[in-house]
């Protein structure tokens, strides 16, 4: 992958977009990796992102999870765990806000033929 920055619009660009533009290439990466890649922005917080996928004979599991830290120190998060096997996948998505809160969400995609 060739990713190209165009260093005036990467000066000008508002710290929290720049971030995210860093964590792209962490979705296009194939199965069977883990990665991760912490972003510090311009107000002194912290991007973490970190991704793992496993491969189970025909059963693949990946988690990703990403924390942003403010720097006067909250914290959020996110966590998802995608698991494909043969005739569908499930996908739960775990979030956590910053006084603790979280809030889980599950959906199941099922392929008939």
């Amino acid at each position: 992958m060739l990713l190209i920055f165009n260093t005036q619009k990467e000066i000008t660009m508002k710290p929290f977009t720049y971030a995210l533009a860093l964590m792209l290439p962490l979705t296009l990466a194939a199965p069977g990796f883990a990665q991760n890649v912490t972003v510090t922005t311009g107000k002194g917080g912290t991007m973490t992102k970190d991704r793992s996928c496993m491969v189970d004979g025909q059963m693949v599991i990946c988690d990703t999870m990403t924390t942003g830290t403010t720097a006067g120190g909250q914290t959020v998060s996110r966590n998802r765990q995608r698991t494909v096997e043969q005739g569908g996948s499930t996908t739960t998505v775990t979030g956590t806000g910053p006084n603790g809160e979280s809030n889980t969400r599950t959906r199941t995609l099922l392929i008939t033929r």
